[in-house]
């Protein structure tokens, strides 16, 4: 039976900043590597398009997809479904690239407990930055309380990781540069154990 490619997970905090370090990271093309779509309820943000950083849905198609057991992963956050569908899943494993999820805290739980060897990358950033971050995307302050409180509790779950990045405010290219070494130093590591 063929081994399915590597899985890394970059997971943290909302506002963290893994979208942006994903897209960065993708479009380097330093590493090859095979993005895992994520399914959503949530609204489209300004510029976003289905396919590329999730595929978006209404709620009532994902919970039928849930209801026939589609999704692989599945959490309810801030009130909108996030999946990682089955045949997504599937569909990448039987490709030899390295496969790299960008979930939330609760989906990497779910993932690394099925997943052992899946390579997880923790992405944080200052609580300044978090909240500043949080703030310009939807200025209610009673949902920012929530997400801030959420926040501290994504943080406690750091220790299922393998590793932790602190993204600065203004250093996003930096932080690239340190999360694709990381993910070199995983893949040479990888290849020296598989036969």
């Amino acid at each position: 039976m063929k081994t399915p490619p590597p899985l890394i997970i970059l997971t943290g905090p909302s506002g963290a900043g893994k979208s942006t370090v994903a897209e960065h990271l993708l479009s380097r093309k330093k590493i090859a590597l095979r993005r895992f779509i994520t399914c959503t309820t949530r609204p489209k943000r300004p510029g976003e398009r289905s396919g590329r950083a999730y595929w978006f849905m209404t709620r009532e198609a994902f919970e039928l997809d849930l209801a026939a057991g589609l999704f692989y992963e599945s959490a309810e956050v801030y009130g909108n479904w996030y999946g990682s569908s089955t045949r997504e899943m599937e569909r990448l494993q039987r490709g030899r690239t390295p496969i790299l999820m960008i979930i939330d805290v609760q989906g990497m739980k779910t993932i690394k407990a099925q997943q052992p060897n899946a390579f997880v990358i923790f992405l944080d950033a200052p609580k300044s930055n978090l909240q500043h971050r949080l703030e310009a995307r939807n200025g209610d302050p009673t949902d920012l309380k929530h997400r801030m409180a959420m926040v501290a509790k994504e943080e406690r779950l750091q220790r299922l990781a393998d590793v932790c990045i602190v993204n600065e405010e203004g250093k996003v290219a930096q932080t690239v540069k340190i999360v694709e070494k990381t993910i070199q130093t995983f893949l040479k590591a990888t290849s020296r154990k598989t036969p």
